[in-house]
């Protein structure tokens, strides 16, 4: 019911705003054309239809990567305005690119007006703006109907029983009543949480009678295999949709995926978002960034090059095996912050203090900032690293901590990044590698190009660059 409701809500929101583009395109037109002044004349609106077509293909395509129609429970309208904005300049911006080639190579004589583009922006992003957010508050109220709400039951008050009933309470405008749970180890009107035991599994005929029940979830272990097939004999005779919560639950880090053989189930347990045309996208972002930046940044680069090579002995950078994407090794690319051979006496070291007397004047205030992460560029651009992700660690780090947190190796799904979601909420240098794992995983199993930016972007609102440990 879950899963059609959110199908429901995807389609109406997709169909929607694809009606909303193409009205909003020809709006613009006449608004731009009808009310501004037009010192070149007023163009028939036949020039402009290939810029519509491309404009609706190009919307949905930068939707898809952006996983826009992918719904969330919990979505600020902050959040959407953001990914609108990005939307709607990266369409303009190829747009105008791909129109001014045209132009430049006499296939059109024309030129798209840059104030209909001003105009089509605001009313563009206004318009999805609202109808994204009238579909939520509709879609909540619609459920709120008692015509459209549904009574559930949960067999099984365990760990994973109690969860879920929590998480049904906390977004009741999906419109599932949970009226309590069916269980063999606990009292009749025994309140659990919010919720109290309505009986044991052996009454489920009556519970789903009386309650006329929709919903049943099944949470019990999988080694009650029997007493599982008889409850869904016992569903299914009565026309409840079944869902199962596998007592596996406990050990995924990582989102689970349900796929298929032909007829054969499989879950996977460790499938990530970013793969595919995804993962084509963050890897173009990352080539523009690393490519574009290393041309920026280029005499400040040498300027500290400089610096370095002046004010102690060795070379310029510093070269450092370091675990990547699928556990692969490579050598990361640092300025140098340590005096040479700085591990001759002490061996590696995990995160230096800033007492740390290797560390030379130059390179204090280097690791500070993290300048002397920046020739990792070269990596990002080299395909070794990205631009966003969980910071790689090095070899004899990584083989501790693999055993010390058994998750720890599913970092390695996704390229190690220069900034990460882990940093940005204060966790790097000598913070707690529990909380570090929970953000990267995190980020991993939520990826989009919105959150790559997101982070990007608060790398510097909140000087994510900045070690606290070298204040």
């Amino acid at each position: 019911m879950i899963k059609l409701r959110e199908k429901t809500y995807i389609g109406l929101l997709f169909a929607s705003n694809s009606i909303i583009i193409i009205l909003t395109l020809f709006l613009s037109f006449y608004l731009r054309f009808g009310f501004l002044s037009a010192t070149k004349g007023i163009p028939p609106i036949s020039e402009y239809f290939l810029f519509f077509i491309l404009a609706y293909i190009t919307h949905n395509i930068i939707f898809y990567l952006q996983s826009y129609y992918k719904f969330k429970l919990k979505k600020g309208v902050l959040d959407t305005l953001f990914e609108l904005l990005f939307n709607y300049i990266s369409t303009i911006a190829i747009l105008l690119g791909f129109f001014s080639y045209l132009r430049s190579y006499k296939f059109i004589d024309y030129e798209i007006s840059h104030k209909f583009l001003i105009v089509y922006f605001i009313i563009g992003i206004l318009s999805l703006l609202l109808t994204e957010r009238g579909f939520r508050f509709f879609l909540k109220k619609s459920f709120k109907s008692p015509k459209n709400r549904r009574k559930g039951v949960i067999i099984g008050c365990n760990e994973i029983g109690e969860k879920l009933a929590l998480k049904l309470l906390k977004y009741r405008e999906w419109g599932i009543d949970i009226i309590g749970f069916l269980d063999d180890y606990k009292k009749k009107n025994e309140m659990v949480g919010q919720c109290k035991i309505v009986g044991n599994i052996s009454e489920l005929e009556e519970v789903l009678l009386k309650y006329s029940i929709k919903d049943v979830f099944i949470t019990i272990t999988l080694k009650d295999y029997d007493l599982m097939l008889e409850i869904i004999r016992t569903a299914n005779k009565h026309l409840a949709e079944i869902k199962i919560v596998p007592d596996i639950i406990h050990l995924l880090s990582i989102k689970a995926e349900l796929e298929h053989i032909d007829d054969i189930p499989i879950i996977n347990l460790n499938d990530i978002p970013l793969k595919g045309w995804k993962a084509i996208s963050k890897r173009v972002i990352d080539l523009l960034f690393s490519f574009f930046g290393l041309i920026v940044l280029s005499p400040a680069l040498l300027m500290i090059a400089l610096l370095i090579k002046l004010s102690s002995k060795g070379p310029v950078f510093y070269f450092q095996e370091r675990v990547g994407i699928d556990g692969k090794r490579f050598k990361i690319i640092k300025f140098r912050t340590m005096i040479q051979d700085a591990e001759a006496k002490k061996g590696p070291v995990w995160s230096p203090t800033k007492d740390d007397p290797r560390i030379t004047k130059i390179g204090r205030f280097l690791r500070k900032y993290s300048i002397d992460e920046l020739p990792q560029l070269i990596n990002v651009l080299r395909g070794e690293m990205s631009l966003v992700g969980p910071r790689p660690e090095r070899p004899i780090f990584v083989e501790k901590f693999k055993r010390d947190l058994p998750q720890y190796m599913l970092r390695h799904k996704v390229k190690a990044g220069m900034t990460g979601w882990a940093q940005v909420h204060g966790l790097r240098g000598n913070t707690s590698l529990g909380e570090r794992l929970k953000y990267d995983l995190y980020y991993i199993e939520n990826w989009s190009v919105k959150l790559d930016l997101k982070i990007i972007w608060m790398t510097f609102l909140k000087l994510g660059f900045i070690d606290p440990n070298l204040r």
